[in-house]
């Protein structure tokens, strides 16, 4: 069996030596590296490097339908669509679909790119959807774009909405590739989050006494960001009514980074473990898509943050609540509310 720094060092040697111009030539180079005996290696390699989580997306009906939906009602014919982060080129194929005259993705991720550009070429759709193994920060107009694109469509979006870089990854893309005027699939976004007892999720994260002995000084590791969570298959209550943190527009330059404090009421007694938060997304044209917990079949599940020491709140209390992002994250403290005591 590979140990974990072996399939590491066989990727990163392998990635040196890109770009390649097949996935045979990737894993011939990546084979290599690895024990020749080992026949499984290159599917744990890329287990390590590809995350699950792209089978539940790409069977995520509702994200397709309403992904869909907005490129139908934004591209217009004749237009050029630019994809970033393409995967495995679905959307790319859909806005060629909806009419546009091109769609150029890119796909950081070498072995992803060329299965994207399998599927790409397997819907016969090769001539009019390009796949670039590259960041979108890399791309240049007139080398990889022929015009500066109309509409640019992203799904670079994790549980809590920013975790994979969409405001950068946006911001950019506004200023180096695309028309003034462009379309930009999602338009707008929210944050909403709400007070969260629940100590089976707390248990996850933090640990304080383990058969009689002290072990707190073991949430050293604890996650201090938040984490992603099914909320409906764990016992849970919210102790508030779900409340905005914070609006996106992309159509414009939204800040990088913000600092706000939102007064909560607290609706029933109880002890908040955490705050529960997810996005609201707005694609345009009256579409829009949410992983709320009201809707436990998006594929992305609510994030969750939670206090190593929980609070507890009395029913009529205000808990003031802290809500911060920068570029990429996005967290919440509670600062001394009314009537709040610790336990």
């Amino acid at each position: 069996m590979i140990m974990t720094n072996e399939l590491e060092r066989a990727f990163q040697g392998a990635s040196a030596e890109a770009p390649y111009d097949s996935l045979e030539t990737f894993e011939k180079v990546l084979a290599l590296r690895l024990p020749s005996e080992d026949s499984s290696a290159i599917n744990r390699v890329y287990r390590r490097m590809i995350p699950r989580w792209h089978f539940a997306m790409l069977n995520d009906t509702e994200r397709n339908r309403t992904f869909h939906e907005a490129l139908r009602a934004q591209v217009a014919p004749g237009q050029l669509v630019l994809d970033v982060g393409t995967g495995s080129g679905l959307l790319a194929m859909m806005a060629v679909r909806a009419g546009a005259r091109a769609a150029v993705s890119c796909e950081v991720l070498e072995p992803i790119a060329h299965m994207a550009r399998r599927i790409i070429a397997a819907n016969d759709l090769s001539e009019r959807v390009s796949v670039l193994s590259k960041s979108s920060f890399d791309l240049s107009v007139g080398r990889d774009l022929p015009t500066l694109a109309d509409v640019l469509v992203t799904e670079t979006i994790d549980c809590g909405l920013l975790g994979e870089g969409i405001l950068p990854i946006v911001h950019h893309a506004r200023e180096h590739l695309l028309r003034p005027e462009a379309r930009i699939i999602p338009a707008r976004a929210r944050i909403v989050f709400a007070l969260l007892e629940s100590s089976a999720i707390h248990r996850n994260n933090f640990v304080f006494e383990a058969s009689g002995f002290d072990v707190s000084m073991f949430n050293h590791f604890s996650t201090r960001e938040y984490f992603p969570v099914r909320l409906v298959t764990w016992d849970h209550t919210l102790l508030s009514i779900p409340t905005k943190a914070f609006d996106f527009d992309f159509r414009e330059f939204p800040p990088t980074s913000r600092v706000t404090r939102v007064p909560v009421e607290v609706r029933q007694s109880g002890t908040v473990h955490g705050i529960v938060f997810w996005f609201e997304l707005d694609l345009g044209d009256g579409v829009h898509l949410s992983n709320a917990p009201s809707n436990p079949r998006s594929h992305w599940m609510q994030a969750v943050l939670c206090f190593e020491r929980p609070l507890h709140f009395d029913r009529g209390a205000t808990a003031v609540v802290e809500a911060a992002h920068d570029a990429t994250s996005v967290w919440f403290n509670i600062h001394p509310p009314i009537e709040r005591k610790s336990i």
